[in-house]
């Protein structure tokens, strides 16, 4: 039996107004990308930036966050994408480019790629290639990446309520081939230590005494006296040229942002496939539901090389798109201008087109949710097969249509509805239960009662009770 999210009351029969077909070429090029089973990783910028923290992001046990630090790195990140906005009439967001077995994910790409940083501490007001060595390196880095010899940097000094100041950097590299030979060079060391599972001859973390979580944690045997990272492309760069007039026409239109209202309804898209766990996610004190160990390492090695392969093409295929709303606070990606996913399976045998709507409705439900986002009618779904009975099948790609899209725009707004009703009244028995397949590994298994008959009334007495007690938990 198939699990299904089901129609809601107050909304209408969404899956008859999705239907798919296959895109063959397009599977036929991802296939013709697609790295062998067990090949090298591709090795992104950030990785080579810092190693170190790569390898135990990868290698070490997972690490809690903690409310304060996550709700710091979600303003930068909200701040970050708001920004996004601005920045669309200039050029393309978040582009992921790729050279190899090398890639990264440039903030915006006009006629050269520019890297937006926030922070709190005052602006650099002296050359960046001594002040910030590490913001030089990661553009020379892109530029290498687009054989782009010139970049910029955006700095945004953060207030408590908003910018404060803003500063824009040019930067020109007079050769690109040594960069992108010494980012070899380190994806090499990077690659190497993974598989030897020691990090001793990576370079010294830049985030050592800094607040890293991994030193913090003791997750880590950095002691600090690791080798120094030597430059990447700050030896390459000539000297920033300040640019006072793009600065202040950027602070002004920063200015003109509205200040964020009250906590978001809806905050991200799976909120609204699964109300009743965005219920839990948010009112359940977090030592009530204590996510099991996870794991360490990496994703599953089809999804990282569909992923590659996805991101592999010509530069602009894969972007970020602009979002046309403020909820849910979550980036939106595109592939050749239309929203997208990918998802690996175990089947064997190729689903066709048309029956992923029903065998696996999430899909459908959260592409048609992220084209009412974006203004658009049509997504991708791409699909990698770990088991196929053809190595033809390896890869599918369904092109999703929603026709009439409005009618996910109305899905969007009753499911917010239910859920913005959840909260206020504290009382989620309005909210479906989740699909089956979701309770062995879900967080709130213990207190949501999805699993039982009796879930739509269990749900009371067992959050009062471990309001109540969260040590019993």
């Amino acid at each position: 039996m198939v699990d299904s999210l089901g129609v809601l009351p107050d909304e209408p029969d969404w899956p008859s107004a999705v239907s798919a077909r296959e895109d063959e070429e397009l599977g036929r090029q991802l296939r013709a990308r697609l790295r062998p089973a067990g090949s090298p990783r591709s090795v992104s910028v950030t990785d080579l930036l810092a190693p170190r923290r790569a390898y135990w992001r990868l290698r070490g046990p997972p690490i809690p966050v903690s409310v304060e630090r996550e709700q710091r790195l979600e303003g930068g990140r909200r701040l970050h994408r708001t920004l996004g906005v601005l920045f669309a009439s200039q050029g393309a967001l978040e582009v992921h480019v790729r050279r190899g077995s090398l890639h990264g994910r440039v903030d915006v790409l006009t006629d050269r790629p520019v890297e937006v940083k926030t922070t709190g501490t005052p602006l650099p007001a002296e050359d960046l290639r001594r002040a910030r060595p590490e913001h030089v390196d990661q553009l020379g880095m892109y530029c290498a990446l687009l054989d782009a010899p010139r970049g910029r940097l955006v700095y945004l000094r953060l207030g408590r309520e908003r910018v404060e100041e803003v500063a824009v950097y040019d930067l020109e590299f007079d050769a690109l081939e040594p960069i992108r030979a010494e980012m070899g060079h380190r994806a090499d060391d990077f690659r190497r230590a993974l598989a030897e599972g020691r990090p001793r001859a990576l370079p010294r973390c830049p985030w050592f005494g800094r607040g890293c979580e991994y030193q913090t944690a003791g997750a880590c045997d950095c002691d600090g006296t690791e080798p120094a990272p030597g430059p990447v492309s700050v030896d390459r760069a000539a000297r920033p040229v300040p640019r006072p007039g793009l600065a202040e026409s950027l602070a002004t239109a920063v200015a003109r942002i509205p200040s964020p209202g009250g906590p978001p309804v809806v905050e991200r898209f799976r909120d609204l496939l699964y109300p009743r766990r965005a219920f839990f996610r948010r009112t359940v004190p977090p030592s009530a539901a204590p996510a099991p160990p996870v794991p360490s390492g990496e994703a599953p090695d089809l999804y990282l090389r569909l992923t590659d392969a996805v991101e592999g093409g010509a530069v602009g295929e894969v972007s970020r798109l602009v979002t046309r709303s403020d909820e849910p606070d979550e980036e939106v990606g595109g592939l050749f201008g239309a929203p997208y996913l990918v998802r690996t399976s175990r089947l064997r045998r190729r689903v066709p087109a048309d029956e992923w709507i029903a065998r696996s409705p999430q899909y459908a439900l959260e592409l048609g949710l992220r084209c009412v986002a974006t203004g658009m009618s049509r997504s991708r779904l791409v699909v990698g097969y770990e088991a196929p009975g053809r190595e033809t099948d390896r890869v599918q790609v369904v092109e999703l249509h929603f026709e009439p899209s409005s009618v996910f725009s109305r899905v969007w707004r009753a499911r917010a509805r239910l859920l913005s009703q959840a909260m206020e009244s504290g009382d989620p028995g309005r909210l479906p239960a989740c699909p089956g397949w979701m309770f062995a590994g879900c967080d709130y298994r213990e207190v949501c009662g999805c699993g039982s008959p009796d879930g739509r009334v269990q749900w009371k007495r067992t959050v009062e009770a471990v309001r109540a007690n969260p040590s019993d938990s």
